[in-house]
């Protein structure tokens, strides 16, 4: 029997590598205020956020609410432009997730991306793949690590949390697990390092896609002998 019946992705340096799309929207927001722009790399370390601290963060500090606002609009403008232009999946995640649909293996989404663009990036990159629940950011549900999104998931499952393993990149995804009461697996393909994973209780690493599917059906063979 698997030890775990269901699995929730995060999205943003889980499943998509959407950095490309997300640095130069922001650029081009910071440009039209002639601040000075980031780097691609300098990224990694915020892309994880909502749209707001988003901006807030990518903006010079002590700027004024008003400004964020504003910002925040254009973003979005800017975004809706180029969300689609270089975000892709990563090597061996459509593979990953379609195994788990012929397996009859749950999968969900959560991320803390806007609820819109979530499912429009998912619908356009995956679309032959089966969600079971797709949560980005929506009124009534506390962004992430906060577990709320991350316990109604599971609840629409029909699964205890404990039969649920939580995937991600970040901190936010392993405090998300934790607050959740889910074992965790930390993605090194994504934005962030194995420290600040291994620094969050993170419960398995893995380099490779396969390695999450192994966790999954090998593991929970090797436990049940």
């Amino acid at each position: 029997m698997n030890r775990y019946k269901g699995v929730i992705f995060d999205l943003d340096g889980t499943l998509l590598d959407t950095l490309s799309d997300i640095s130069n929207s922001v650029n081009e927001v910071l440009a039209s205020y002639g601040y000075p722009i980031h780097a691609k790399e300098e990224y990694r370390a915020i892309i994880d956020k909502d749209f707001h601290d988003l901006i807030e963060q990518s903006m010079p500090e002590d700027i004024e609410l008003a400004y964020i606002e504003e910002g925040v609009e254009k973003f979005i403008k800017a975004y809706h432009k180029n969300y689609k232009k270089e975000t892709k999946p990563y090597g061996g995640i459509v593979s990953l997730l379609k195994a788990f649909n012929h397996e009859g293996m749950p999968i969900a989404v959560n991320s803390n991306k806007r609820n819109d663009y979530t499912n429009k990036l998912l619908r356009y990159l995956f679309p032959d793949v089966v969600f079971s629940a797709i949560y980005g950011e929506r009124a009534g549900f506390a962004k992430k690590p906060d577990p709320l999104a991350a316990l109604e998931i599971a609840k629409q499952m029909q699964l205890d949390s404990k039969e649920v393993l939580y995937v991600g990149d970040s901190k936010t995804d392993m405090l998300t697990a934790k607050n959740a009461g889910m074992d965790s697996i930390g993605v090194l393909w994504g934005f962030r390092d194995e420290v600040e994973l291994s620094d969050h209780n993170v419960t398995y690493v893995v380099k490779q896609p396969q390695d999450i599917y192994n966790i999954v059906f090998l593991e929970s063979a090797t436990n049940s002998l």
